[in-house]
């Protein structure tokens, strides 16, 4: 087996090689023309981000191997969290799935889809998706605020069970891909895409969805690659070429 193969066995393992080399490099700028936001993670900041999350999900949630998490919201830094965070746990991630199928159901904060989660029979947790992920001044009934509840867990994150090659990870409706296999999908998409170390890759959040396929195409496959990503949410057509030109952007997604 070539040594690359050995070292990216599985998800996590990719995520510990891209930050490793990545470090204080942008990994996700968020822009939201509709508030004024903009958050940049850098490597070592979006690692940061996961191991309070991966912790949460392993400690609090106590969820393992075999369990999933229905993550049910739209693009945004804080669902990339979610997309990474529980393959470091070796759990899978199931994104806008069924919700009473789950170990946990994360949802933000819309009516229909809170009213959704709440037929999950474990944990559930809110995410407000505020600015600067504050928490909720009010948190919906029967849920958990994701931004008040990770902030308590620590900056470092050992599995207790680390995942492997055929550890679930990614549920896609009927389908489940494991490590093996959505490494493989990303860096499949990645070479498609043209897509090297360095690249910065502009995403309208109105064209895509958080979900399995659309996820490898914005995020799971630049971080395979080395890129970063800037995921814009608003803005007309003129608006998104000059937020392009100004962070560089080397090239631009818009899937339908």
């Amino acid at each position: 087996m070539p040594h690359e193969d050995r070292v990216r066995a599985d998800f996590a393992a990719v995520w510990r090689e891209r930050m490793a080399a990545g470090g204080p490099r942008p990994f996700l700028t968020f822009l939201d023309e509709t508030t004024g936001e903009r958050v940049e993670l850098s490597y070592a900041t979006f690692g940061n981000w996961l191991a309070k999350t991966a912790n949460l999900i392993q400690d609090d949630l106590m969820a393992q191997h075999g369990d999933v998490i229905a993550v049910s919201a739209p693009p945004h830094w804080i669902t990339a969290v979610w997309a990474v965070a529980p393959l470091l746990a070796g759990v899978a991630v199931a994104p806008w799935g069924d919700p009473a199928a789950a170990h946990t159901a994360i949802a933000y904060a819309d009516d229909e889809t809170l009213a959704a989660a709440r037929a999950c029979p474990g944990e559930r947790l809110a995410l407000s998706l505020l600015p600067l992920g504050r928490p909720f001044a009010v948190v919906p009934d029967g849920f958990r605020d994701y931004s008040a509840e990770v902030r308590a867990h620590g900056d470092h994150f050992v599995p207790f069970d680390a995942p492997a090659s055929e550890t679930a990870a990614l549920v896609l409706g009927e389908q489940t891909l494991r490590h093996r296999e959505l490494v493989e999908a990303a860096a499949d998409a990645a070479r498609s895409a043209g897509l090297s170390d360095g690249d910065r890759v502009l995403v309208d959040a109105r064209a895509v969805r958080f979900d399995g396929a659309d996820l490898l195409e914005w995020l799971y496959a630049p971080l395979s690659a080395g890129a970063s990503v800037v995921l814009v949410r608003g803005g007309d057509a003129g608006r998104l070429d000059r937020i392009a030109a100004t962070e560089r952007a080397t090239a631009r997604l818009a899937l339908g």
